[in-house]
């Protein structure tokens, strides 16, 4: 016989409603990880003789995460006949994030013809289904009440998991500074921007006078990387997408903050760390004639005047790669100033030669936005009201009221309508992704080009060849004309 494992981290994975007790008393059991689910499910196709032939997993239940695993599970049951075949899982409250969505679950895979096996719970039938349903409908969703207090702690301002090095959680539930570990954030910032030392030198002295991070081990360059990066140290508190200025006794002053954040930008674009050509159009030109690319090349030619003084004069312009076969076609020169001066007037819209590579349909984004939102909510609703309905139907069940057909029969429509939104709302929020993604590129389009207008002259090359590659699709050179095609 053949058994498939449905592997999934039970949404309130650190309690579980204790099934010994008459009183519903809620004791605490850690719930088995993914991995230990896996060497559960093999031990038990070992001891029972079922030949494993498949495991699908989902690390997370929460609400509105995406069930892939039982999505690829579903699939795989539907593609042949596979024979009398099992679905082993580990108990009932690995199947949903609620009992509902369990029993919804349970459905969905007994409809494609399958057997459903609780390593917890044993075979679950209609009777255990019902029972199962009755003691865990009622049972606390800790996950979103976690989320929640989390959020609300967040907005207080008040520490989350594990402190930041150099401070320490005070009985007011924020940060508080740990003077031990504080005088080495200082040591740090100080060794970076007044004693003018990489991040690898810093981590080098650190080690070198034996000091260690919180967990007695070397400083390394990302730990000193990202300490120098970090916020908190300024006061401020960043969680959660919630962002509270002033939070906290601050280590280091904002001016060396704000210093060392320029410094660390300086050192990333000093020279020799761009392109070691500095061509703001390398890869993006090409001969309108020859069809061929144009390379950046540089020559330097060097002089001596009647008064016996000499000097060097650096020439940099785009040349046809067809330049090294003069026998093959002809080819274009440009000196590279002029060429990337056109092309950056092409961006701005300052002198004709920019066309857009792509015709762009004018789109209302907060109408698609609109009708997105509307979509989505009636999906949902048409979701919840088949649960509602799912669930009247295992409270008749329960109550001693059975349809005249079993609870399979009586759900296998429920459960084709379910499955019918679910798809409906799948597809709606796959075309809603790709508006947002559009919208979006089209939004980092329009602030490139502002940049481009209003911060050209204060970037550095890499900032410039970055806005470059993102706004143009190629440069084409013709004798008399360049012509820079935009991505749309």
């Amino acid at each position: 016989m053949q058994a498939i494992g449905y592997l999934s981290q039970a949404v309130n994975h650190l309690h579980r409603r204790d099934r010994d007790g008459a009183d519903g008393h809620v004791a605490d059991h850690p719930r088995p990880g993914l991995i230990e689910q896996n060497a559960s499910f093999l031990a038990y196709c070992q001891e029972h003789g079922f030949e494993p032939t498949a495991t699908f997993l989902d690390s997370d239940l929460a609400p509105h995460r995406e069930r892939a695993g039982l999505r690829q599970l579903l699939r795989y049951l539907n593609e042949e006949v596979r024979g009398f075949t099992f679905v082993i899982v580990q108990g009932f409250d690995h199947l949903g994030r609620d009992a509902t969505q369990a029993v919804r679950t349970v459905l969905q895979l007994r409809s494609r013809g399958v057997q459903l096996i609780s390593l917890e719970e044993g075979p679950i039938d209609d009777s255990t289904l019902v029972d199962l349903w009755r003691l865990h409908s009622d049972s606390d969703r800790d996950a979103e009440r976690r989320r929640l207090r989390l959020q609300e702690k967040a907005r207080l301002g008040q520490a989350i998991g594990r402190p930041p090095y150099g401070y320490r959680i005070g009985d007011d539930g924020r940060y508080e500074v740990d003077e031990q570990e504080a005088t080495v954030v200082r040591r740090i910032f100080d060794l970076y921007l007044h004693d003018g030392l990489g991040i690898r030198r810093v981590a080098q002295r650190l080690n070198a006078d034996g000091y260690q991070t919180r967990r007695g081990r070397n400083w390394s360059m990302v730990t000193i990387r990202d300490l120098l990066r970090n916020p908190v140290y300024i006061g401020r508190y960043d969680k959660l997408g919630v962002s509270v200025p002033g939070n906290h006794d601050a280590i280091v002053s904002e001016p060396d903050f704000e210093a060392v954040s320029r410094q660390m930008e300086q050192r990333r674009t000093a020279p020799g760390v761009s392109h070691p050509s500095d061509f703001l159009l390398s890869g993006l030109v090409w001969c309108g004639e020859g069809q061929s690319r144009m390379i950046g090349v540089t020559r330097r030619r060097q002089w001596q005047g009647a008064g016996g003084e000499t000097g060097e004069t650096v020439y940099r312009y785009y040349q046809s790669e067809a330049r090294t076969n003069q026998s093959v076609g002809s080819y274009h020169t440009r000196h590279a100033d002029e060429l990337e001066a056109e092309v950056l007037a092409h961006i701005r819209g300052e002198r004709e030669g920019g066309e857009s590579s792509v015709l762009a349909i004018g789109r209302d984004d907060s109408a698609l936005a609109a009708e997105t939102v509307v979509a989505v909510a009636n999906a949902e609703s048409r979701l919840r009201a088949i649960d509602r309905r799912l669930g009247q139907l295992l409270e008749d069940v329960a109550s001693g009221d059975p349809p005249p057909v079993g609870l399979q029969d009586a759900g296998a429509e429920l459960i084709g309508e379910w499955e019918a939104a679910n798809s409906d709302l799948a597809q709606i929020r796959f075309r809603a992704a790709a508006q947002d993604r559009e919208a979006e590129r089209r939004r980092q389009r329009d602030l490139r080009i502002q940049r481009v207008h209003e911060q050209w002259d204060q970037l550095n090359f890499l900032q410039r060849r970055d806005l470059i590659e993102h706004l143009v699709e190629r440069v084409v050179v013709f004798d008399h004309a360049v012509t820079t095609q935009l991505k749309a």
